[in-house]
């Protein structure tokens, strides 16, 4: 028998002050910071317990003080996906180590769900939610590439969370003849129903469309051309995910647009990162790589720095091809592979200001039958304010 799901459309404090005569044996205080030491899907089901609970788990001040209590203990998010004739993804999390001289060498995954996958493919995850795209079946056939009508075009989404106002939106563009064209938003949440907007962009965006994108305090980036020339100058687009307003950086050299290259946020700032082999990913002869830092967006200003590697033979089997994945709290940069075959999967943390590198077990996903593509996030929070969405 399912439990009855409570409508918490009242206000809040309406239904606080209609159980008021009530005496509560715990103060709310107490019953707040005991709900935010729970998981998210444990908050999910006690939404289903009464009327009071429910207005308890959406005052600001609890869905605050659990973002803030998940913040502290960020995870690292693991969305496998196997490929087959029917696809499955399934989702893992760990504990992201907060601090370089831990040593731990193994860590065990914990499983959270798995869903069916075909024809979609996996975009970003941002504060607690993740970005899929379904991909159009047209006369019975998948078609992840460019869809061919009169024109040739395909749409493109990316997810962004402002911080001020609380709120996940989607960015999606209708990209033809590598233009993009026709800029739409939803916002997720709130009251109103979900609906696209269009909304203006001055700034003409080419290239092909890749997977590279982050957000970072509200400012949604990624990589695109200035024109369409096929060796034409590289920008960084920025949407301000708030106003919902466009502008863009101009890159001083064209690796830091390089497709190859990952965009990751150092310390509050974009980056970007790539390797210095011929193939621009981590392997086990690599010796450096180099990082493009963001200082000034106003003035176009970024600062390079270059990091030698240790020796990766002992940590690295040849053939295995690592991927920046992003930057830890503890100036750590991560790495993994992309790709998971019954065997061991490792995540590498190569500390920036010694120049060392650790690589941590992840256990559990060894379990899974088949070959599997990995898609890894950092930083990764439970947020409550995702339950209003549903």
């Amino acid at each position: 028998m399912k439990s009855p799901r409570y409508s918490v459309s009242e206000n809040p404090q309406t239904i606080l002050r209609r159980h008021s005569k009530y005496s509560l044996p715990i103060p709310i205080d107490l019953i707040i910071e005991i709900l935010s030491r729970l998981p998210l899907k444990s908050i999910a089901r006690c939404r289903c317990v009464s009327k009071l609970l429910a207005s308890i788990l959406v005052r600001p001040d609890f869905t605050d003080s659990f973002l803030a209590s998940s913040l502290a203990k960020p995870q690292v998010l693991f969305a496998c996906r196997k490929q087959d004739k029917n696809e499955v993804m399934f989702c893992f999390s760990t504990p992201q180590p907060q601090n370089p001289e831990e040593n731990s060498s193994t860590i065990v995954a914990n499983y959270h769900m798995s869903f069916p996958f075909d024809s979609l493919s996996l975009c970003s995850a941002v504060s607690g939610v993740v970005c899929i795209e379904y991909h159009r079946i047209l006369k019975g056939r998948k078609t992840p590439r460019p869809v061919w009508t009169r024109k040739r075009y395909w749409i493109r989404c990316f997810l962004g969370y402002d911080p001020i106002e609380k709120q996940h939106k989607t960015l999606a563009m209708t990209w033809e003849h590598t233009k993009a064209q026709d800029h739409q938003v939803l916002t997720l949440g709130g009251t109103d129903k979900l609906a696209w907007r269009r909304i203006e962009c001055g700034i003409p965006q080419y290239g092909h469309p890749g997977p590279h994108n982050i957000c970072i305090n509200g400012v949604l980036y990624f990589k695109a051309q200035a024109n369409k020339s096929s060796n034409g100058d590289g920008i960084i687009i920025c949407f301000d995910v708030r106003s919902e307003k466009y502008n863009f950086v101009k890159v001083i050299e064209r690796v830091v647009v390089h497709p190859a290259a990952a965009l990751v946020n150092y310390n509050g700032k974009l980056a970007s990162v790539i390797s210095h082999c011929p193939y621009l990913f981590i392997f086990h002869t690599t010796r450096s790589f180099e990082m493009w830092v963001l200082q000034d967006s106003e003035k176009h200003e970024w600062s390079k720095h270059i990091y030698i590697l240790p020796p990766l033979c002992k940590y690295i089997s040849p053939g295995e091809n690592l991927f920046f994945v992003g930057v830890t709290g503890a100036d750590e940069i991560v790495l993994c592979p992309k790709s998971l075959f019954h065997e061991a999967f490792y995540v590498y943390y190569y500390n920036l200001k010694k120049g060392t590198i650790r690589r941590v077990e992840i256990q559990g996903l060894e379990r899974l039958e088949g070959s599997y593509r990995v898609h890894t996030f950092l930083n990764h929070a439970e947020d409550a304010e995702i339950l209003k969405y549903f």
